[in-house]
């Protein structure tokens, strides 16, 4: 009763929310209190995820994963000493799709100003031709049979312009050329569900549901990164997530289903060995705690995945880039960066042969550091697998402030209006 007391007005409820990352290893769960723009980090959490709960970064058995993200709750709450009611939660996996989609409209009167109606209208088409593409792409992998099982999980503005020139809104604008980008990501109808079944069974409002990558991406770039691009790559145990920024927003992601679990149950399988007491083994393998001759072996065992790993992000970064140069930098995180084989492949010119980079790719670890706006006071947060779950408060603190953008405001009203 002290807890719920605690957030007994309205204005405290809005102010606390909880950033939920539910890993195929780990459920990780943030306690965050709105103050200005930032988020105060007030309690954290990892729990294990039962082995079954996931597959392919896609909820499996429900059932299992709400256990587990009640133990996660539970901790990070009591740590902040409060309940939040409202949350964001993440949505991975090799079946999530995200891409950006630009619509120019030349306006037939430049010299009348721009009105609602004119910018909901074009906001109809371009959700119009995200969906048609979301559903060749899906067809063409043949990941589903009809575009009815397909969800708009999230849709995001990401630029507009009048005549070549970024505002914020162009209602009252004059000019000739009207340009719109929206962000958009779509996931298989069952993924969706399953996470918002879990979300009513954990008596949790849902704030947003957000894709990783796209939030990690929003969150951990820098000025520099929004003007010359980034690739960003969260390493989980199960997917890798993988978002291009490239011309000034979130550009697309994608994701594959390969991660820190290849590397234990490989150390696992050689090594004769229980894949708990593997896990260990590769963990203090990054922690430079072995003996030098268990050191060398485990570091050759783990090379052979690492280079299947990297070529499945060569494969993504392949159908990201579309033909056009990619940015060199290449800003990592997750559990599974923090294998020292891994970085040090990454930052070599081989894996990323016939991709096109204008330059030698240079690879970077994210630490929680470089998340901006979200603060830790618990001490806790100190790995570049914290950094995920960071990306999602930073997403949420987003939220609040778009709510009251007046363009974000007319995509609300298309989005009821086309019921996706």
């Amino acid at each position: 009763m002290t807890k719920f007391r605690f957030l007994k007005s309205r204005d405290d409820y809005y102010r606390h929310f909880t950033a939920l990352d539910i890993g195929t290893d780990l459920v990780k769960a943030l306690v965050v209190r709105r103050e200005a723009t930032n988020g105060v980090v007030l309690g954290v959490s990892r729990e294990p995820q039962h082995p079954e709960a996931l597959v392919g970064g896609a909820i499996a058995d429900v059932e299992l994963v709400i256990e587990s993200c009640n133990r996660a709750l539970e901790a990070a709450e009591d740590m902040a000493g409060t309940v939040p009611g409202l949350a964001v939660v993440g949505i991975a996996g090799e079946l999530v799709r995200g891409f950006s989609s630009s619509i120019t409209y030349p306006r037939e009167h430049p010299a009348e100003r721009v009105r609602e109606a004119e910018l909901k209208s074009m906001l109809q088409l371009v959700e119009r031709r995200a969906l048609r593409e979301a559903q060749h792409l899906l067809e063409m992998e043949r990941a589903y049979g009809e575009v009815g099982e397909v969800r708009l999980v999230q849709s995001a503005i990401t630029q507009v312009r009048i005549d070549g020139y970024p505002v914020t809104s162009p209602v009252g604008f004059q000019g000739r050329n009207l340009e719109l980008t929206v962000f958009n990501t779509f996931a298989p109808a069952s993924q969706v569900g399953a996470i918002e079944a879990v979300a009513r069974e954990l008596d949790l409002e849902l704030a947003a549901v957000v894709s990783q990558p796209y939030a990690l991406a929003r969150a951990a770039a820098d000025d520099e990164s929004w003007d010359r691009g980034g690739i960003f790559v969260d390493i989980g145990g199960g997917t890798t997530d993988v978002a291009l920024l490239r011309g000034g927003g979130v550009e697309g992601v994608r994701m594959f289903n390969l991660g820190g679990q290849t590397f234990t149950r490989r150390l696992a399988t050689e090594l004769g060995l229980s894949y708990q007491e593997a896990e260990a083994r590769k963990l203090r393998h990054s922690e430079g705690l072995l003996a030098p001759d268990e050191e060398y072996v485990v570091a050759q065992l783990l090379m052979a995945d690492v280079e299947v790993l990297l070529q499945g992000l060569a494969l993504c970064l392949r159908e990201l880039a579309r033909g056009e140069v990619l940015p060199p930098d290449i800003f990592v995180c997750g559990g599974g960066s923090l294998l020292p084989e891994l970085m040090e492949e990454l930052s070599k010119a081989v894996w990323a042969e016939g991709l096109p980079f204008g330059q030698q790719p240079r690879a970077y670890l994210l630490g929680p550091a470089d998340v901006r706006g979200v603060v830790d006071t618990t001490g806790q947060l100190t790995s570049a697998q914290d950094v995920g779950p960071m990306g999602l408060a930073g997403h949420a603190l987003r939220v609040e402030i778009e709510e009251r953008d007046q363009v974000s405001s007319v995509m609300r009203g298309v989005l009821k209006g086309m019921r996706v």
